[in-house]
């Protein structure tokens, strides 16, 4: 499980008091590296079972986290399956727990199910080309990946010798190029959707979003959903995904997906060597940084072609 702030039952039943719902039932989620999330059974003032998940934000403040929370409310009212956050008794999207900032949130239908299968492949590319389409007029400020990329560029001397200038050289390149305008998810690995009989019921976890390529946000998706247990591609499945994406409305420019897809993969292999945010984790910490270091190999040599 990810906790690095564990809450007892009395806290999260005082949480929950200041929405109007009593607490049931809680766990610890057990996906995702960078946040404390509870899955919660509740009753709400009708005494109606009320499914909700709380998050409490390791590393974002409050001011950081408010665009995300407008992203979400936006999102949902354009008809995404997203998660809209909760208001509490004071009309607030967000409050604090253990002094960090945390939301809670309606928990959508469905399970995670990390299976893939070329159905599957193409409702991502449907999905994704859906949210590519979003209007972002409303939206705030959303930080880019640009400085994430910066920031994780401290990393680069963990690489192997072999990687570790033809990584340098790849990165600089690409922030080198304007910053694109569309909206992107930033994260859609097979633990950010959720599934109900087949089709996809939520799409979660907005907290890399902002605006860029989306070559990029296919390069990000394509890397988790598209390669085998070696980190190889796997070309029908690639196929299947940008066909659907193209067909619902979606444009791929192909040569600055191939840069994407290398720079993609550079970016979850330096995350990952980063580690977890907090000593004192409970559970997978962090994801292996491997798993990257091999789809990152096939991706440069690929681009090298």
């Amino acid at each position: 499980m990810s906790v690095y702030t564990p809450l007892s039952h009395r806290q999260l039943a005082a949480v929950l008091d200041g929405y109007g719902f009593r607490l049931r039932d809680y766990r610890a989620a057990s996906h995702g590296i960078e946040n404390s999330t509870f899955l919660i059974e509740a009753e709400d003032r009708h005494q109606q079972p009320a499914a909700l998940v709380l998050t409490v934000f390791e590393t974002l403040t409050h001011a950081a986290l408010a665009p995300y929370l407008v992203l979400l409310a936006h999102l949902a009212e354009q008809g995404l399956p997203v998660p809209a956050p909760l208001t509490d008794h004071g009309g607030q999207d967000q409050i604090t727990v253990a002094g960090k900032p945390a939301v809670l949130m309606p928990r959508l239908p469905g399970e995670h199910d990390f299976a893939v299968d070329l159905d599957r492949c193409r409702q991502v590319g449907a999905l994704l080309a859906q949210l590519h389409q979003c209007d972002t007029g409303a939206l705030q400020t959303l930080p880019g990946e640009r400085q994430r990329l910066e920031t994780l560029a401290s990393h680069l001397d963990q690489l192997p010798d072999d990687h570790r200038e033809g990584a340098r050289a790849l990165l600089s390149d690409w922030q080198a190029r304007p910053t694109g305008t569309t909206l992107i998810h930033g994260d859609l690995f097979r633990d950010n959707l959720l599934w109900q009989q087949g089709r996809i019921s939520a799409l979660l976890d907005f907290y890399n979003a902002c605006l860029d390529y989306p070559e990029y946000d296919l390069a990000v998706t394509l890397n988790d959903w598209c390669v085998d247990s070696n980190g190889k591609p796997v070309a029908e499945r690639e196929q299947a995904l940008l066909e659907s994406y193209r067909e619902f409305g979606g444009q791929v420019d192909d040569s600055l997906l191939l840069e994407a897809l290398a720079v993609a993969a550079l970016r979850f292999w330096l995350s990952r060597l980063a580690g977890p945010v907090s000593d004192h984790s409970e559970g997978q910490g962090s994801k292996d940084p491997e798993e990257f270091a091999r789809i990152f190999q096939w991706r440069i040599t690929t681009l090298a072609e």
